[in-house]
């Protein structure tokens, strides 16, 4: 590769070399000839807009934030203390009042108003008898169930088959699941189940298996229950 001569080197950045004097004293009346016209026109042009803008905004953003900086680091007059100490008890009594405020109503402010709900549904068992299980019901507002519980006492009293929600199964696979799973006292009861509105609906399908729990009697009527818990809109 050829080695750049002094006509290269000023051919690069010339308006750079002629600002800082380089140019006219190194290459005499060839400059002249070599650029011409041209050269004058180009630098006039475009190294005046490039330099004004760029130097301009940056130099203008550098020395705003410096004395943005300056004024942040800047401390505060004293103020007198008495006032000082009166404007810091404020402070910390809107504080306090604001987060007492937020336990009753923790929704203030918000154009969206949501607490944690319970939606149950259920059926009629009798103790000792086997049946089909199939619930289904929704909603009176809009819920998304986060945790499912079941009054099963014990395992193999029922066995769930399929849980949905808004027309989504939660459940995947073919095999049957013990409802003692999501006894009250059980783990592993959190699901991401689908956003559930008063126009769809839950439903649940099992088998009671007629299994007589310890405490029970046969024959004893009662109800098996699901329940649905998770944020929920206020019901005004």
């Amino acid at each position: 590769m050829r080695a750049p001569n002094a006509s290269l080197l000023a051919r690069r950045d010339p308006a750079a070399l002629a600002i800082l004097g380089v140019l006219p004293a190194t290459f005499g009346s060839s400059f002249a000839g070599e650029f011409g016209d041209d050269y004058g026109d180009d630098v006039g042009d475009d190294y005046g807009d490039d330099t004004g803008v760029d130097i301009g905004a940056e130099f203008g953003d550098e020395v705003g934030a410096a004395a943005v900086a300056r004024r942040v680091r800047r401390p505060a007059r004293a103020a007198n203390p008495q006032m000082l100490a009166a404007w810091n008890k404020r402070k910390t009594e809107m504080a306090r009042t604001q987060r007492r405020a937020s336990i009753l109503e923790p929704n203030r402010g918000s154009n969206v108003k949501v607490e944690r709900y319970a939606f149950s549904i259920s059926t009629a068992i009798v103790i000792g008898t086997g049946a089909g299980i199939a619930i289904t019901g929704q909603p009176d507002t809009t819920i998304r169930p986060q945790r499912v519980t079941m009054n099963a006492p014990s395992p193999m009293f029922v066995f769930i088959n399929e849980i949905k929600v808004a027309n989504v199964s939660v459940t995947v696979g073919s095999g049957a699941e013990d409802a003692f799973n999501y006894n009250a006292q059980g783990v592993g009861q959190s699901l991401d189940m689908p956003t559930l509105s008063p126009a769809n609906r839950a439903t649940v399908l099992g088998t009671y298996s007629g299994y007589v729990p310890p405490g029970f009697t046969s024959g004893m009527a009662t109800q098996f229950c699901v329940t649905f818990k998770g944020p929920a809109s206020v019901i005004a």
